[in-house]
């Protein structure tokens, strides 16, 4: 899976005053689905950084119907955790 397409299963869109605002996925951000059990962060690699070597994403069906995507990350993270741009479906 290529890179952008890996990012978008772990974030998601608010409305905000007529406005687009991106969030990562988990964290601070759980009211999406309140069983995510990771955080994601920008890090000083400039890549994202998630606490849990393996995590569910979500993405959407022709129908719009979401799903879950089990994801493994391989690449460590020198901050701590591993990098989500290394992930495995």
């Amino acid at each position: 899976m290529n890179q952008d397409r890996l990012l978008h299963l772990f974030h998601h869109i608010h409305h905000k005053d007529g406005a687009h605002v991106v969030h990562h996925c988990g964290g601070a951000h759980k009211e999406m689905d309140p069983n995510v059990d990771y955080t994601i962060e920008h890090c000083a690699c400039g890549k994202h950084r998630i606490d849990k070597q393996t995590a569910v994403g979500h993405a959407s069906d022709e129908h719009l119907d979401l799903f879950d995507v089990k994801v493994t990350f391989s690449e460590p993270c020198p901050q701590g955790g591993w990098h989500v741009e290394s992930g495995e479906i």
